[in-house]
């Protein structure tokens, strides 16, 4: 996708867990890749039909402000993505560990977690948006939502990823397991960039083993709505520390800082979210 267009309109297979995140480093971590089908995925991420234009700010809302409209519309969306083939290999994108979107990959996956998740769940919205043009992605506060939406209990879809059918699947731990507020207070806190994406990487790393199942592989953790929902709350945390810290970025140059396979997005690309054409309410 074309980020001057966005602004427009705005096991046998070895697996890495979130839990051995916040439990081990991970050695070699480079060389880790989920097998691909026969597709190859830079062909499929660089071949994605054009949007429908969308001329004003995408407006992401709390889930819990959502109407049951909007709620059913997001799930026919979702469900629409996936029966069209697209979701299930932009799922595998996340496999493949040769992104270097997570600090499992050292210094330059820690500066990258925040900017490549950015585009991650852009380009997710933007292919929600050109079946149902007034879906914006929604993020689930669970410091203050400290459950599992009870919209999406039960929409539990299933995907061919990496050549196998995935079915979502959960097993939540106790609402009192989730992240606290102090806990992001401690992450907001923090003056260097380098410092917050570490910590809020580690809280975001919680969230996805405190969901389990499904949400607790990284090569998987996709294909649950409840990512996406996840991911647009750390996103918005991020926003907003980007507004009290003006100037701190990721230190990433050259090759680093391209958000591939999206060759077109550069890290710099990511410092607006308006200028990406969304905001958070």
């Amino acid at each position: 996708m074309d980020k001057d267009k966005v602004r427009i309109h705005r096991h046998e297979n070895e697996t890495k867990s979130f839990g051995m995140l916040l439990k081990q480093k991970v050695e070699n971590i480079n060389n880790f890749k989920m097998p691909m089908p026969f597709w190859d995925h830079q062909f499929f991420i660089h071949h994605l039909p054009k949007p429908i234009p969308h001329p004003k700010l995408c407006i992401r809302k709390n889930q819990a402000d959502m109407t049951t409209e909007e709620k059913e519309t997001f799930k026919c969306a979702y469900s629409t993505v996936i029966s069209a083939g697209f979701l299930g290999p932009y799922v595998a994108i996340h496999s493949d560990m040769s992104h270097r979107m997570h600090s499992m990959s050292g210094p330059v996956g820690r500066e990258r977690f925040l900017p490549w998740h950015r585009v991650y769940l852009l380009e997710l919205e933007i292919k929600l948006m050109a079946y149902h043009p007034s879906i914006c992605l929604p993020y689930w506060d669970w410091v203050n939502e400290r459950e599992i939406p009870e919209w999406l209990e039960n929409f539990k879809p299933t995907m061919i990823v990496n050549g196998n059918p995935v079915t979502v699947v959960r097993n939540p731990g106790s609402p009192a397991s989730l992240p606290h507020q102090p806990d992001v207070d401690a992450a907001m806190s923090q003056t260097t960039y380098t410092n917050f994406t570490q910590d809020l990487e580690g809280i975001h790393n919680g969230v996805h083993v405190w969901v389990g199942g499904t949400m607790s592989f990284i090569a998987t953790a996709p294909a649950d709505p409840i990512f996406w929902l996840h991911h647009a709350n750390i996103d918005r945390i991020w926003d907003m520390w980007q507004g009290d810290n003006l100037g701190e970025n990721p230190t990433l140059a050259g090759s680093d800082a391209t958000m591939d396979p999206w060759m077109s997005f550069d890290e710099i690309d990511t410092r607006s979210i308006s200028g990406l054409g969304y905001v958070y309410a």
